[in-house]
């Protein structure tokens, strides 16, 4: 609501509708704890509305009429209930939350704000994985009409919450090469779509060998056990942080002179 007292008018029909949700859902609850084998449902809702309609900035408006205000626009409004059949005739396939799923209220007033989220909420996006199903089927533009948020927002919010997370950095020998170490990186969102981020340190690019959701495996080189690393899937969120695996180095081959070769510790002539 603005200082004249307007509010848009989806947004008045999304209240009017998550309220009758609300009554729904506590008269389903009461029924089942009751147990009663006869309860009422709520079935169609008409009412007269009485308000000024205005249009701002390409949005319609609406501003309650008071009892001295001279010809109010009558907006006649009818709810209905709709069978779980219709809403999945007319509506987009999205999947259910997951319980591990990170909610948009976890990412803090820094990434969306109370208002920003509401309306997301308000379409029934209030999971991190939700917002990427919408990036992943092209709806980003349309949500971002819906709920009156920039597409570049929505794009930078969803980076930002699914950048990569690193909980832990070991090495261990390479089974390959006895001269060689592998750095693991454990953490969380170390796929997006299927394929791990762009990982670098100390400015070059590092191979990854192995990959999951919370576990990937790099061949560094060896002067690239230490230093800042760099995780990203896309430009807009880097993750970065130092560490320092050197000690996982092995010892520089010291030569042992042996006639008139150098035969190294390993056995081998230089």
């Amino acid at each position: 609501m603005i200082g004249n007292g307007s509010i848009a008018l989806e947004d008045f029909i999304q209240a009017v509708q998550l309220q009758l949700d609300t009554a729904q859902t506590r008269m389903s609850l009461k029924a089942q704890n009751d147990r009663l084998p006869l309860t009422f449902a709520i079935r169609d809702i008409a009412m007269d509305l009485k308000a000024h309609v205005e249009l701002d900035d390409g949005e319609i408006r609406i501003r309650p009429a008071g009892p001295q205000d001279k010809d109010p626009t009558v907006l006649k409004l009818t709810f209905t209930a709709i069978t779980r059949p219709m809403i999945e005739e007319n509506a987009v396939q999205l999947a259910v939350d997951n319980k591990d799923d990170v909610l948009l209220s976890s990412l803090g007033d820094d990434e969306l704000d109370q208002d920003e989220r509401r309306r997301l909420e308000g379409i029934g996006v209030r999971t991190v994985s939700k917002l990427n199903e919408i990036r992943k089927q092209g709806l980003g533009g349309s949500v971002g009409r819906i709920t009156r948020l920039p597409i570049d927002k929505l794009e930078s919010v969803l980076s930002r919450a699914t950048r990569p997370l690193v909980d832990d950095v070991s090495s261990e020998p390479d089974g390959a090469d006895e001269l060689r170490q592998r750095l693991r990186i454990k953490g969380r969102n170390l796929l997006r779509d299927g394929t791990p981020p762009r990982v670098s340190i100390a400015g070059r690019p590092v191979n990854v060998v192995h990959a999951s959701d919370t576990e990937i495996v790099l061949a560094p080189d060896i002067d690239q056990l230490a230093g800042q690393m760099s995780l990203s899937h896309d430009s807009k969120a880097p993750t970065e942080l130092w560490f320092d695996q050197s000690h996982a180095a092995p010892p520089l081959m010291q030569p042992i002179i042996e006639g008139n070769g150098a035969l190294y510790g390993n056995g081998g002539h230089a």
